[in-house]
């Protein structure tokens, strides 16, 4: 009787530590995905006053550590990234673009969407928003950092980290916002 009980005791007690090491690495790695995002913040910042104002004055923005783009002809975009509202993270944002024309190539790059009011950002959250057209030349590398104004209440900045890329297109670009659980 007492072995039954000693082993019941231990076979708790090992599945208790189990379920701590798994919660202690989803702890781990969603830390290490906090720092990712704070880190691509911060890199902004240090490179742009605009971008340091936007942060504390925006009502909110979103922020893509990574986003991928590739194609020849017929290309693709995608990134996933985070909506912040007075640097409370509130929700997830998915980047989907598709493009047709000339453009060869592939280029990894950051970006910050800063809506500057409330309504920008609502309206963001229930229909994202499009944008079509688009000409780049991004060199290997490149930190240089640019942005476009969309909108009196949008703002985009961007950042290359990688690749190459030309392109004069056109296409789609739409984000998909989901609520923090």
């Amino acid at each position: 009787m007492f072995k039954k009980i000693f082993f019941l005791f231990v076979a708790l007690g090992t599945f208790s530590l189990l379920v701590f090491a798994d919660d202690q690495r989803t702890l781990e790695e969603k830390n290490e995905l906090d720092l990712h995002y704070n880190k691509t913040i911060k890199s902004f910042m240090a490179e742009n006053q605009v971008v340091t104002n936007l942060v504390y004055n925006s009502h909110a923005y979103v922020v893509f550590p990574n986003i991928a783009k590739g194609g020849f002809i017929f290309g693709g975009a995608y990134g996933e990234g985070r909506a912040y509202i007075k640097g409370f993270w509130v929700g997830d944002v998915i980047l989907k673009q598709y493009t047709f024309g000339v453009q060869a190539g592939g280029q990894k790059y950051s970006e910050i969407i800063f809506f500057k009011t409330k309504e920008s950002f609502e309206k963001f959250q229930k229909e994202g928003f499009e944008d079509a057209t688009q000409v780049s030349i991004a060199p290997i590398y490149s930190g240089a950092s640019w942005d476009v104004d969309f909108a009196k209440d949008v703002q985009v900045f961007s950042s290359s980290s990688a690749g190459l890329m030309l392109e004069a297109t056109t296409g789609g670009q739409k984000f998909f916002y989901t609520p923090k659980h």
